[in-house]
């Protein structure tokens, strides 16, 4: 076995019981002790798990806030953002959510003439640096942790305009229970952006796939794609297109 695949391993198992331990590990994997330790450090440093005496306990990553995300993935998303980036053209309108993926999409748009309407105060500082850019900014009630604008005047701001494209951020994608969040305000702010969207792209790492948070935005059905750094059978299932960042 390939340490990338034993590490992939190592991750589903702490998806399933929370915990592991490095000696039952080497004894599963038949290697050393020293290689689990080296595969630990390895999953620690991209924000997957937190060691532990002994082994290793998974982090909550749907309920991780702003700062703390940022660790996670970060080479991952910005190839997402690049390839998301690709699927706009200039002359569009983009609506972008909230969170580090969409702000690496927002980062790779470049100086194209473009729309583009957000509640991201990130996303935003950065558009405003394209001249071309027609930047629109919602609005509504800071929410500091999460660096976004949200509340009734966000909805109603997203509610009078159409986009060509809307690309989502996530806490939490499942084959069963979809695309959630794990705020309430989050979630009717995302269905909003789906609703004047004429197709939605979600951009998440493989960290948030088979993960499940407390607030629904939408069925896997309801998206155009999904831009990930790894393939999704049951996304592709759900009769959605996958697109891989390379």
């Amino acid at each position: 076995m390939f340490a990338e695949e034993r590490r992939k391993t190592i991750l589903s198992v702490l998806t399933e019981s929370g915990r592991v331990e490095v000696g039952s590990l080497a004894t599963r994997f038949e290697v050393s002790e020293d290689t689990i330790r080296r595969d630990l450090r390895e999953l620690a440093a991209t924000g997957f798990l937190q060691k532990t005496h002994g082994g290793a306990v998974s982090l909550d990553v749907p309920n991780l806030e702003w700062e703390a995300r940022a660790h996670i993935q970060p080479a991952a998303k910005t190839r997402i953002g690049a390839a998301a980036a690709a699927l706009v053209e200039p002359g569009q309108t983009v609506i972008l959510d909230a969170g580090h993926t969409v702000l690496e999409l927002a980062k790779h748009l470049g100086a194209r003439p473009l729309r583009v309407i957000t509640n991201s105060l990130e996303i935003a500082n950065v558009m405003a640096n394209q001249p071309q850019t027609n930047l629109i900014l919602t609005g509504g009630d800071w929410i500091p942790g999460d660096r976004y604008f949200s509340g009734e005047q966000t909805v109603r701001a997203l509610a009078a305009y159409r986009a060509d494209w809307t690309f989502l951020g996530t806490c939490a994608v499942h084959p069963q229970g979809g695309v959630t969040v794990r705020n309430a305000d989050d979630a009717v702010v995302k269905r909003a952006m789906l609703a004047s969207g004429l197709r939605s792209v979600l951009v998440a790492d493989h960290s948030k796939f088979g993960q499940l948070a407390t607030h629904l935005v939408a069925p896997i059905q309801a998206l155009h794609a999904v831009v990930s750094d790894e393939p999704s059978d049951w996304i592709a299932q759900a009769g959605v297109q996958v697109i891989l960042a390379r």
